[in-house]
């Protein structure tokens, strides 16, 4: 990459890439008027970003266009650097390290990324072609991410706010944490997970042992009890992985945010540490009712949210074992699985095992998100991905891959600390409860928290048509939306 940097006629800076012009020769300010003047847009974009846009004289120009609206720059050379102090926030190409498109969505998450208009500085394409397109792919995946995310939040609202009423109304014993400075084990269910058992079970006063809930039934059945298992599925499949095991040792405290799927057995009979995430709707319930909550952070896998909490509860290292986020032949948990126990009933001279295993061994866009998302993150090299000598099939960023020779010398031979206790306090009486959690769902429902979070694609539609000729439709669409959206949990409610 050969990048030139002259005087144009008058006077400003301009350059040429690979000889090619990235600014006009004679009036680089003029070009990137006309070239904002030109832009055409039907919505009220959140962010703007602009690939490629060289000596950055198009951002003047586009917040004086956009005076309400970020503007992000995703530069294709570190060289344009120095016009970093006109954007919001500047992206650079590099081709290694935390992939753009994790950069991207992190920033803005899935309603920016779905608000955000995109632009390319064309000569800087032509220059760079190489850099282009893969900055555009990067682009692309993001938007794909952001669009998947937004489905699922539309997808699992209802379901989300009736798991948080059922979660108030019936939830009985409640604990916290309290930080310290013990090592934390956590377990998912991977199949690298197999090859740790035998020292967990060895060393299992060493440390504070968390179970992700598909990787309870394992720990039990071969007589290792956690300390906490954490759930945060809010369907149907993540409470079958802990009913039995919780029902066999209701000692075990369970983490889960009130949006959450439990079985209502489980629900009052088990100890519960009430996470809190800090946003959407189940949090009105949890926050009126003053419960002890221990914040936490959405992530797309148990896994994720369940790390993050680890290394907020001790001052110490954080182990990771089953972590394995890859495809595998044969069944991809270690065993038993309740899901595939399930599975397995239906298996039979025609539709053998194999058929429902092969698909196992084939790549996961889910993977790929919950893979890049451990890759992506800065953990304060705190966090080991830990196994006995398994060959894992990728890697995790900063997440290093370690044996239990490391653990043991790396954590002393002393008694297990505790990091966390669990103090009990008692909810309050249920008809109590159900009057308070109508008069939340009756004051809140019309606030544009609760709309934000209920029908999100539809008003993140209605937030970009404001001001445009499609303005009442998505007024309409959203009002009619919330209405049925208010009906339906009345009813699941009632």
């Amino acid at each position: 990459m050969a990048i030139v940097f002259t005087k144009s006629a008058n006077g400003e800076a301009t350059c040429t890439c690979n000889s090619i012009r990235i600014h006009s020769a004679y009036n680089p300010s003029q070009e990137a008027l006309r070239f904002v003047q030109s832009i055409k847009c039907d919505f009220e974009p959140g962010y703007i970003m602009m690939t490629g846009p060289g000596l950055s004289y198009t951002a003047v120009y586009l917040r004086k266009i956009f005076p309400c609206t970020k503007i992000v720059a995703l530069h294709y050379a570190t060289e344009f650097s120095v016009t970093e102090k006109l954007w919001d926030k500047c992206f650079y190409y590099t081709g290694e390290g935390i992939p753009l498109s994790e950069q991207i969505f992190n920033y803005m998450g899935e309603e920016g990324v779905t608000s955000c208009l995109f632009l390319a500085w064309k000569p800087s394409d032509d220059a760079l072609p190489e850099e282009s397109r893969h900055c555009w792919q990067q682009i692309r995946t993001a938007v794909i991410k952001s669009r998947n995310v937004l489905a699922t939040r539309s997808f699992f609202a209802r379901r989300w706010v009736k798991n948080a009423i059922r979660f108030s109304l019936f939830v009985n014993e409640t604990r916290y944490f309290q930080k310290g400075t013990a090592p934390v084990v956590i377990c998912a269910s991977g199949r690298s997970l197999e090859s740790s058992i035998p020292f967990i079970k060895e060393h299992r006063d060493r440390f504070f042992l968390i179970a992700v809930s598909s990787a309870l039934l394992p720990l039990v059945q071969r007589g290792i009890i956690p300390d906490l298992c954490i759930t945060t599925d809010g369907g149907y499949w993540a409470k079958r992985h802990i009913s039995f095991a919780l029902k066999q040792h209701p000692e075990i405290p369970l983490a889960m945010p009130s949006e959450s799927a439990i079985f209502l057995s489980l629900l009052g009979n088990t100890a519960i540490v009430p996470l809190n995430y800090g946003d959407g709707i189940s949090e009105s319930f949890t926050s009126e009712f003053g419960l002890p909550v221990t914040r936490a952070y959405r992530n797309g896998t148990v896994s994720g949210t369940a790390a993050q909490l680890a290394l907020s509860l001790t001052d110490g290292r954080v182990y990771f074992c089953g972590l394995d986020l890859a495809p595998s032949k044969g069944s991809s948990h270690t065993r038993p699985n309740q899901l595939e126990l399930d599975d397995s009933l239906s298996d039979n001279r025609l539709c053998p095992a194999d058929n429902r295993l092969a698909p196992r061994s084939f790549a996961s866009p889910s993977l790929n998100i919950y893979r890049n998302w451990f890759a992506s993150s800065t953990f304060g090299n705190r966090l080991f991905r830990l196994s006995d000598h398994f060959g894992f099939q990728n890697s995790l960023g900063e997440v290093q891959d370690v044996n239990w020779d490391f653990f043991l010398e790396q954590e002393p031979e002393s008694g297990k600390i505790m990091p966390m206790s669990f103090p009990s306090t008692k909810k309050t009486d249920y008809e109590m409860r159900r009057s308070k959690i109508q008069e939340i769902i009756e004051g809140k429902i019309n606030s544009p928290d609760w709309i934000r979070e209920a029908v999100p694609a539809d008003f993140i539609v209605y937030q970009r048509s404001i001001g445009m000729p499609g303005e009442a439709d998505a007024l309409k669409k959203l009002q009619a939306d919330i209405q049925s959206f208010q009906k339906d949990i009345q009813r699941a409610f009632s």
